[in-house]
């Protein structure tokens, strides 16, 4: 069985090049070093470094083990991170990226900076949230999903003990540049539109071909010009006014300031469900129910 000591003493060497440069990262003697990385090559049955004049160098075998090295060292650094963090007081939780929740979590924070907390607030889709919340990276995720995708959703989320609260339901809409030659939004024609979307995900908005108008015209005959997951290459390509946009209204109402006009699609099952995933049967922590009421009270003053 390998060591910590054996792989520090080996990233070291394979790092420098030298046995003499690790020994002096590693306040140790040369000496010292090679008997380490000897100890090592025999427990693993290989030839990591071929010695000569000018220092060390890793062999083939000796690259390979560096890959798995390195991948243990940041897993101890992410371990002992985790250990410092345990020791504050955190507040953990990812969304799907929106200004309303960027501009709200700023009102958080400036109402809390005299408190002693500590925040991680990340941003990603919705299967990589599960994937947070699930192995408690984070402890709730803010999702936007499809109402005609929430049965299949909530059962995803079952396999995965996990739960979906819906904090409120917003409309779908068509955003158009200012360039658009439609004035009014019954002169849209989807089967003219050109999008420009975020990557598609099964439980997301990017997913928006389910999307009928009661004309029975249906966005898949709109045509996607650019798919990105940047929020700034969306926002000034909708700002240049060549491009139009799926996506949901602003929690509080706004409307967004590269829109000259926009569609909203009618029907239950085509409006958006905004919600929080939390880990099934689990209470909140004091701060994730702070933040989650605050959530809760901002819903209802925007809307």
């Amino acid at each position: 069985m390998l060591n910590i000591k054996q792989i520090q003493y080996f990233a070291a060497c394979a790092k420098t090049g030298s046995f003499s440069q690790a020994a002096e990262l590693l306040f140790t003697t040369q000496s010292n070093v090679s008997k380490v990385i000897h100890s090592m090559e025999d427990d693993m049955g290989a030839i990591l470094f071929v010695r000569h004049a000018k220092g060390i160098e890793l062999t083939s075998e000796g690259e390979r083990a560096y890959i798995y090295v390195k991948k243990i060292l940041e897993s101890m650094d992410e371990l002992e991170m985790r250990k410092q963090d345990s020791e504050k007081t955190n507040l953990q939780v990812c969304f799907h990226p929106s200004s309303w929740f960027a501009d709200t979590f700023v009102k958080y924070y400036k109402a809390h900076k005299k408190d002693d907390l500590h925040y991680q607030i990340y941003a990603a889709d919705t299967h990589e949230m599960v994937e947070r919340v699930k192995s408690r990276q984070d402890e709730i995720g803010f999702i936007y999903v499809m109402k005609n995708q929430l049965p299949a959703f909530q059962y995803f989320l079952s396999r995965n003990y996990l739960e979906f609260e819906i904090l409120t339901e917003i409309d779908v809409n068509i955003y158009t540049g200012k360039n658009n030659e439609a004035t009014e939004p019954e002169e849209l024609n989807i089967s003219d539109l050109k999008l420009i979307q975020r990557f598609s995900e099964e439980f997301s908005l990017s997913n928006y071909r389910n999307l009928v108008e009661e004309n029975g015209h249906s966005t898949v005959e709109a045509e996607t010009v650019v798919v990105t997951n940047s929020d700034y290459i969306v926002e000034r390509l909708l700002g240049s006014g060549e491009l139009c946009n799926i996506s949901g209204e602003d929690l509080s109402g706004r409307t967004p300031g590269y829109s000259s006009i926009k569609y909203t699609f009618s029907g239950e099952g085509q409006r958006l469900a905004y919600g929080c995933v939390c880990r099934r049967g689990e209470e909140l922590s004091k701060q994730g129910k702070n933040f989650l009421e605050f959530m809760k009270k901002e819903i209802k003053v925007s809307r």
